[in-house]
């Protein structure tokens, strides 16, 4: 199943997860502005994107509180 959810995955949805896990390794959630801090981004392409990976149960998003990782957006990152 993760094989088939990664083949879904564009480059840029992999690239979010794995900066996700990556920065949840010291923060239990992460928030919009660390990641598009650490992408390079602006917070709004973050909060498009997190909505997109959220919809697909990759990662649970509190609006204020931030992300982390589902079980299952953990095995793709």
């Amino acid at each position: 199943m993760n094989n088939h959810i990664r083949t879904k995955l564009s480059e840029s949805q992999e690239d979010y997860l794995k900066h996700i896990f990556l920065l949840s390794e010291s923060t239990h959630r992460v928030t919009t502005q660390s990641l598009a801090d650490h992408l390079k981004v602006k917070p709004a392409s973050v909060t498009g994107m997190i909505k997109k990976l959220a919809d697909v149960n990759l990662i649970i998003y509190e609006r204020y509180k931030g992300v982390q990782l589902t079980e299952s957006g953990e095995k793709v990152a």
